[in-house]
């Protein structure tokens, strides 16, 4: 069980070690790889010795990022040596695939989060489940430890929020979301730049948008919406994150999800809801998130997996009398 720290009491941990080791979750998203790059860019401009690790690709989508040619892939069963495992945006152990030999391996493991849905694994957490972004934290501790701002910490972190705000669409958006990304601003950063990076897409991935979109298929009279991507049309190389949107913008649809089998036997799960807390759901397989948003990993083909997530979502509708 996890002891849990002030932020105050994070950037003291962090300033005691020298050498410091920072990760994140598997399928790494903007907040994923923001946070841990503007951690790491602070960090070092305060002397430390970092290193980035994550045990999956990241999508080439990410590659405006300042910084993100910098991270390390893990290997399987190695163990790193260091003073402290810095783990950001990652609610529970197995979100870091490889790197979670290191529980075992005697190095300390400080995680900064923001999941609702954190299972308290780390010997020290930091979690505030109030902000939008683990960007916002990350954004607040560099303040804490009188770390100089610059043009790559400030696109990191608005990569960080944008991307867990949708934008500042999202119901988790509040006024110190808004108020960071305007700090940020100052910096140089160039929203419409941004924007264009993340949310433009290439031939193949509309392409492949089509395929996903003729699997479309309704369930509890309309209210929840999924779609297939199979093994045979996955790649890696294309960024499939916002598929699951499309479905969230039909009309009478509560809870819409994409199901991705990346490899055979193993299908990745993104939920998306507008009324029950997906997040409980995605605990049931290891996986979190938010209750709007969350995600897991199910072993077994497509079918299996819908069959095993959907009985579980149909509940929590009924729980809910949606």
């Amino acid at each position: 069980m996890s002891e849990r720290i002030t932020l105050e009491n994070a950037a003291k941990r962090l300033l005691a070690a020298d050498n410091i080791i920072i990760t994140s979750h598997i399928s790494p998203d903007g907040d994923a790889i923001g946070s841990t790059i503007a951690l790491a860019t602070g960090l070092k401009q305060l002397g430390k010795k970092i290193t980035m690790v994550i045990d999956d690709d990241i999508s080439s989508y990410y590659n405006f990022i300042p910084g993100v040619t910098e991270f390390v892939r893990a290997q399987p069963d190695t163990v790193l040596q260091g003073d402290l495992l810095v783990v950001t945006d990652a609610s529970s152990l197995d979100r870091i695939g490889a790197l979670k030999n290191q529980k075992n391996a005697g190095m300390p493991i400080l995680n900064i989060d923001h999941h609702i849905s954190n299972t308290h694994y780390a010997d020290y957490l930091y979690l505030d489940d109030k902000a939008a972004a683990t960007g916002e934290i990350i954004y607040a501790l560099l303040n804490l430890l009188k770390v100089q701002f610059d043009h790559k910490i400030a696109v990191a972190l608005y990569v960080a929020i944008v991307t867990d705000c949708g934008y500042f669409k999202y119901s988790n958006t509040t006024s110190n979301s808004l108020c960071i990304a305007a700090e940020l601003l100052k910096y140089g950063v160039k929203s419409e730049e941004i924007s264009d990076h993340l949310e433009m897409k290439s031939k193949a991935e509309i392409e492949l948008l089509t395929k996903v979109l003729d699997t479309l298929t309704f369930y509890k009279s309309g209210k929840i919406a999924t779609l297939m991507l199979s093994n045979e049309n996955y790649d890696a190389t294309l960024s499939t994150d916002s598929f699951v949107q499309f479905a969230c913008y039909i009309n009478g649809v509560e809870v819409a999800v994409l199901f991705k089998a990346v490899e055979k036997n193993i299908t990745r799960v993104s939920m998306r809801s507008r009324s029950i807390d997906v997040s409980k759901v995605a605990l049931l397989f290891d996986g979190g998130g938010h209750k709007k948003a969350a995600g897991c990993t199910i072993n077994g083909d497509l079918q299996h997996a819908a069959s095993q997530l959907l009985s579980e979502i149909q509940k929590e509708l009924d729980e809910y009398h949606v």
